[in-house]
């Protein structure tokens, strides 16, 4: 009667989704919500006149949430935070200018700091010794940031040398509003594509530098769904033997 009140109080119910102690509140959860919120909220306001506000905002929570996931990692922390300042600076910046220059500074700091944060949260995928929800969360943050991480790369190449994609990703709906951030969602888009290699067709890379990119996407995406799936799978089989012996 006792275990069965301990398992279904707050503080059971909260340990067992690992959302307490040094997890609380769920960081990568709140991570997973904030990835959620930028990918839904970038086509549907993208040719609103808030659109470039809304964009920012978004993408501000993402970096910022990512900040926090990773804050129990020193070494990703400090590295993670140099990025951040440049990332974050140019999407406020953005808001008032449009420039080429500044919106390849922000895409490949946002790049770069995305691609830190992935290999912090893979690092701690393949240090943890049991599956939780926030453990969970964690994959699939790692999973999307790195279709969001290369979405960057794209826009860095095209930003570099123009008409590297069969179609034209980049839009200016308002001559107010920058065109990575009118326009983000077209790389998100073509990166997922390439990411889960579904390959619709409609988007092809032209230049060697697009190619490459999206060789090295599909290949990580193929082998990161294999060795990490079969990581959480091995997890959650020892848990459950663990449980059964006790």
């Amino acid at each position: 009667m006792t275990g069965r009140i301990s398992v279904l109080s707050p503080t059971g119910v909260w340990g067992r989704m690992g959302l307490a102690r040094h997890n609380w509140p769920g960081r990568f959860t709140v991570l997973l919500f904030t990835i959620l919120l930028m990918l839904v909220s970038q086509p549907m306001f993208s040719r609103h006149d808030y659109a470039q506000n809304i964009a920012t905002a978004a993408i501000s929570l993402v970096l910022l949430a990512a900040l926090y996931s990773v804050r129990s990692a020193r070494f990703y922390f400090t590295v993670a935070l140099v990025l951040f300042v440049p990332s974050f600076g140019t999407r406020l910046a953005l808001l008032f200018t449009s420039s080429p220059q500044i919106e390849a500074v922000g895409a490949i700091t946002s790049c770069l700091f995305l691609a830190v944060t992935v290999i912090a949260l893979v690092t701690r995928l393949f240090t943890v010794k049991s599956v939780t929800l926030d453990t969970i969360s964690a994959a699939i943050c790692a999973y999307l940031m790195t279709g969001i991480a290369f979405a960057y790369a794209f826009a860095v190449v095209e930003l570099r040398n123009p008409g590297s994609f069969s179609a034209v990703l980049f839009q200016r709906p308002s001559s107010n509003i920058a065109p990575l951030m009118a326009s983000l969602h077209n790389f998100i888009y073509y990166s997922f594509v390439c990411l889960t290699t579904t390959g619709f067709g409609d988007i092809a890379p032209m230049s060697e530098g697009a190619r490459s990119l999206s060789v090295m996407e599909s290949v990580f995406g193929q082998l990161y769904m294999a060795i990490l799936i079969a990581r959480l799978v091995s997890l959650q089989v020892a848990q459950s033997m663990m449980k059964e012996r006790e």
